[in-house]
């Protein structure tokens, strides 16, 4: 049930992150021009990316140990995440989401 739950979480972050640079573009295209908007939402992505891939990196190094996954999985096995409320709870972010970009 936790890859279900992770890929939904995956499928929702992608979608919000394509939206998101889909806005930044289109506003930075009104101010600055369509080439401009481009080369600036291109650098920001980089980064963000950059910073991104190294906290994801300095935190992975103090997993390098197995215990802590022993742990997560025991914590999984006795508390079960409630997979239809969570795919709701995603639907409901995304309906609301694209009534929140259809006003605009």
């Amino acid at each position: 049930m936790s890859r279900a739950v992770g890929m939904m979480t995956t499928t929702l972050g992608a979608y919000m992150t394509f939206k998101m640079w889909a806005e930044f573009q289109d506003a930075l295209g009104i101010v600055f021009g369509g080439s401009w908007a481009v080369i600036i939402a291109t650098i920001t992505f980089l980064i963000y990316q950059s910073n991104k891939n190294d906290l994801a990196y300095e935190s992975s190094m103090g997993e390098i140990n197995g215990s802590p996954n022993l742990t997560k999985k025991a914590m999984e096995a006795e508390n079960p995440q409630p997979l239809m409320f969570i795919a709701g709870a995603y639907v409901f972010i995304l309906v609301i989401f694209e009534l929140l970009l259809s006003l605009v």
